[in-house]
């Protein structure tokens, strides 16, 4: 067959797409994985023999696995290059038959380490495409074997089963998927393999540097789903716009981060009247930490919880999947109360080092002759809402990051707007801090809920003032967003297929042992409250469908009820050389399949000693019930009588 040597290649090609898929793989460990498959797909394609070099490419696979060790990295991004090194050479070398199944082999562990990483619905539609891949490489090497020992020309394998196949394992494993045990191994290659670089990318963290570099990136990366009460307005659900993480209240040049003088989170209970309630469907993060709305008075469960440094919440434990939490929080918003700061604390939040004088002069250019009251906090913010925001960056390289963002380009991220405001409020005697979270996200109305990516990661301002901490926000909004930093909305396509996403994490990700007994118990009452309402229809009417049934059976299987003698009719294998010769050897009545070939040969003596060979190994099939080569036989037998006529046998 022309592409049965492609075929080879699939899976190998479709593991590398599942992990291009799951975005833990920086571009430079992608291109090393993808190098040696496209090497091997150019030597396929030139049709180039490198059998008598398989030496030296054997001496280099191991000076290369030599030197990706030696970078230090950790044995399992090394075997996972060396994997994909030696796949992409096992494909350039002359292969036979071993060697082809060691590629589906390779094939499968590469998809393996892919598949114990994500749990993302994409990722099952390459499970399916990386299945029909090995199905179809292991039914060529199958279906070559077998046709070797047949005559004539080779039939393509059956293809077009294959998506029958799949079909029926997904459903196989849907059951398996809904009556085995739970087994949550917390295996995520992600904290050993190297994954993709997020420092030129929008997101949420522990800490901000203003003298990051170049541009940021969008990143789409979802990270919380917020889902109010069934039948729940969403525009009556106060206080989501800002959802705090951590507090920053040291700054060391241009890099704000945790202090440690910092008090934990207290949440103060309010009373159940006012309250709202959703679930928060948090996603796996790197540090770990919850976002919530302002005046959250109550987590469920909280046992998972602990309290960290900047007054965040954080996981007790790190999470491999996505977690609901219940949140409960006031609809009177902001609920930051510190009647009282430590003289430490509080010089603590009004320190500043000579690199910041920039905003102490445009605190003044800003806001002249105004008491450190909120109405300097709310000059502040509305003169810095004049300035432009973009992820460019323009300052990010600059000797005075700060510096240049204030006097020179005025254009800059929310990184830039808050550190400029906090500082401008601490040169006037106002302490203040940094606060990094997310602003909430657009509404998906065929999902119901609040979709939080890391395009929405947000830094703002909390001033103290008068016992209390407040909170200002200076970043204006972006083009092609609402006033809350959200997009001004999504297409229909991309709502639905986050809203699949979302039901894959809910009913599927978080499919717990609970679900399964509740599933059982649920299924249980059913049965155990259903009552038979049925009415029997009348005895005549029943009686007549029964004897019409019976009936039916009787005439569909009537061949079987009376004795037909073996003549080449009822044999499959001779259909074709039957259809071929009725009309010039009709079998007769009561003629054995035998003796009708013998009568073929008398008409074409040149064709009798393959007709008798023909007849032994239809007996051989008929009578001993043993496999033979009488199908193909007798194919080749049809192509001979291929337009032969009797006149023509001289």
């Amino acid at each position: 067959m022309r592409w049965a040597r492609w075929i080879d290649h699939l899976p190998l090609w479709v593991a590398l797409g599942a992990a291009v898929s799951t975005g833990i793989y920086e571009p430079g460990e992608l291109g090393v994985m993808a190098l040696p498959l496209v090497a091997a797909a150019g030597v396929e394609a030139l049709r180039l023999d490198l059998g008598r070099h398989h030496r030296w490419l054997e001496v280099g696979a191991l000076i290369f696995f030599l030197a990706d060790l030696a970078r230090g990295h950790g044995i399992f991004p090394v075997a996972i290059h060396t994997l994909f090194v030696l796949a992409g050479l096992r494909l350039a070398l002359p292969r036979e038959l071993p060697q082809r199944r060691q590629l589906v082999l390779m094939g499968f562990l590469l998809f393996l380490t892919t598949a114990v990483s994500t749990t993302d619905l994409v990722f099952l539609f390459w499970a399916l495409l990386w299945l029909g891949s090995a199905a179809a490489a292991l039914l060529q090497q199958s279906w070559e074997a077998s046709a070797s020992f047949r005559r004539g020309v080779l039939s393509r394998p059956p293809y077009g089963h294959l998506p029958a196949w799949m079909g029926g394992t997904l459903v196989l494993g849907v059951g398996f998927f809904l009556i085995l045990p739970r087994l949550n191994t917390g295996f995520r290659p992600a904290a050993f393999l190297g994954t993709a670089a997020m420092a030129a990318r929008a997101g949420f963290g522990d800490q901000m540097d203003l003298a990051s570099g170049g541009p940021i990136e969008p990143n789409p990366e979802v990270v919380l789903r917020i889902a109010p009460p069934p039948g729940a307005d969403p525009a009556t659900l106060p206080g989501l716009s800002l959802l705090r993480g951590v507090a920053l209240e040291t700054v060391q040049g241009m890099r704000w981060s945790i202090s440690d003088l910092t008090p934990p989170a207290v949440r103060n209970p309010r009373s159940a009247s006012g309250d709202l309630q959703a679930e928060f469907l948090f996603y796996p993060s790197a540090q770990g930490i919850l976002t919530l709305p302002y005046g959250t008075s109550g987590v469920r469960p909280e046992l998972a919880l602990r309290r960290s440094g900047g007054g965040s919440l954080r996981w007790r434990f790190p999470q491999t999947r996505p977690v609901p939490l219940e949140v409960t929080w006031g609809s009177r918003g902001p609920d930051a109360s510190e009647p009282w700061l430590p003289p430490r604390r509080l010089g603590h939040l009004l320190e500043m080092g000579p690199e910041h004088e920039v905003a102490r002069r445009w605190s003044l250019r800003l806001a002249p002759g105004i008491l450190p009251t909120p109405e300097l906090a709310h000059v502040l913010e509305r003169a810095l809402r004049g300035f432009r925001y973009t992820l460019e960056n323009p300052s990010g390289r600059a000797a005075n990051p700060l510096e240049d963002f204030l006097d020179r380009t005025q254009a800059g991220h929310c990184e830039y707007f808050a550190s400029a405001m906090a500082l401008m409020l601490r040169a006037r005697g106002v302490p203040s801090r940094v606060v990094n979270g997310f602003r909430l996200g657009p509404w998906i109305p065929e999902g119901g809920y609040f979709r939080v990516s890391q395009d929405q990661a947000h830094s703002w301002v909390e001033y103290w003032d008068q016992g209390r901490w407040h909170v200002a926000d200076p970043t204006p909004a972006a083009v092609g967003q609402d006033s809350q930093g959200g997009p001004l909305s999504l297409g229909v396509l991309s709502r639905w297929l986050d809203t699949l996403r979302y039901h894959w994490d809910r009913h599927v990700v978080r499919f717990s042992d609970q679900d399964q007994v509740a599933g059982l118990s649920w299924l249980q009452t059913q049965v155990q409250g259903w009552e038979w309402r049925w009415k029997a229809p009348p005895t005549g009417l029943s009686w007549g469908l029964a004897l019409l049934a019976v009936a039916w059976i009787v005439w569909r299987t009537r061949k079987r009820w009376r004795l037909v003698p073996l003549g080449p009719g009822n044999i499959r294998a001779l259909r074709p050389l039957l259809a071929r010769t009725r009309r010039v050897a009709t079998p007769i009545a009561g003629e054995t399949a035998r003796a009708w070939l013998l009568r073929l040969a008398a008409l074409r003596p040149e064709r009798a000693e393959f007709l008798g060979e023909l007849a032994d190994a239809v007996d051989a099939e008929a009578y001993g019930g043993r496999n033979s080569a009488a199908p193909a036989l007798a194919k080749a037998e049809a192509a001979a009588w291929r337009k032969w006529e009797p006149s023509s046998s001289s």
